[in-house]
């Protein structure tokens, strides 16, 4: 197979992994350009060789180098979604019974909470969960 198509196929792999970034693709392009280099030396002369080759590296660079590479990548992922809330603390605005809504403020903000147990206006609480748009609370 010409060394051209190894390019192509590293091409679209390395797209394919701007868009992802899993680092799965990665290792593909790689492979599909050391394969390219060899088939253009002529180290890799028939398609057999080539894909064998290809298929090698492909598995040696993810189970040798993706977890390296995963490791110093990665990110300390932060919620800032609204699962952020959870184990925050607030004070409510309203009495808050058992199957009956009431208010709280939590960072500043007035949502909608429920609880288990009745809680006074005035008293501090902790967010330990989130019922659609509703917070669950406990006291604190």
């Amino acid at each position: 197979m010409s060394p051209s198509y190894w390019i192509i196929a590293a091409i679209i792999a390395g797209v394919i992994e701007i868009f992802t970034v899993g680092f799965w693709f990665l290792w593909l392009a790689l492979s599909a350009l050391l394969v390219a280099l060899g088939a253009s030396l002529k180290i890799l002369p028939n398609l057999e060789s080539q894909l064998l080759v290809f298929a090698l590296l492909t598995l040696v660079f993810i189970i040798f180098t993706r977890p390296i590479v995963v490791k110093f990548i990665k990110t300390e992922d932060k919620s800032s979604n609204v699962s952020a809330l959870i184990g925050q603390h607030g004070i409510t605005l309203s009495q808050i019974k058992p199957l009956h809504l009431g208010q709280v403020k939590v960072n500043g903000e007035v949502w909608t909470a429920i609880s288990d147990e009745e809680i006074e206006e005035n008293t501090r609480i902790e967010v330990v969960g989130i019922d659609g748009v509703k917070l669950k609370i406990k006291k604190a």
